[in-house]
């Protein structure tokens, strides 16, 4: 039909993409989740990227003032955007899965996960915890 585009895909620059290249794409390609505000800066990127955006880090920097580590006073804009639920572990670079660490306690808390437990808070910041320093031989070594 004269009134019908050939299958394919048209891209941005005006040009139609041939449907043999749309299947090799469809083939190769993954999908990413993207939530992006309405000046279509990303917000949201699951798994796609590990490192937060510079709007994300805006926007953490908005909800809090200093590192999330209960009573560290390190300010926010000092801190390093962590991850609430490690990456390593299959956290998500998501904005409500991201939070401000100063650089100590975001490498403490890689280095010994035991130590730490994160809390959310009503208004839906998060919380670091310090449980303390677990002895390693705690319990081996019995009278």
């Amino acid at each position: 039909m004269p009134d019908r585009l050939a299958p394919g895909l048209l891209i941005a620059t005006g040009q139609l993409l041939p449907i043999s290249d749309v299947h090799r794409l469809a083939r190769t390609s993954r999908l990413v989740r993207m939530v992006v505000n309405a000046q279509g800066q990303v917000l949201d990127m699951g798994r796609a990227v590990r490192l937060a955006t510079p709007a994300q880090r805006r926007a953490v920097l908005a909800r809090y003032a200093t590192c999330y580590r209960e009573g560290c006073p390190i300010p926010a804009d000092m801190a390093e955007i962590d991850h609430v639920k490690g990456w390593a572990e299959g956290g998500t670079t998501d904005l409500d899965l991201l939070a401000p660490a100063c650089t100590w306690h975001n490498r403490d808390k890689a280095t010994h996960p035991d130590r730490y437990r994160t809390r959310r808070n009503p208004d839906g910041t998060w919380t670091l915890l310090y449980l303390g320093k677990r002895n390693r031989f705690a319990g081996r070594f019995r009278r």
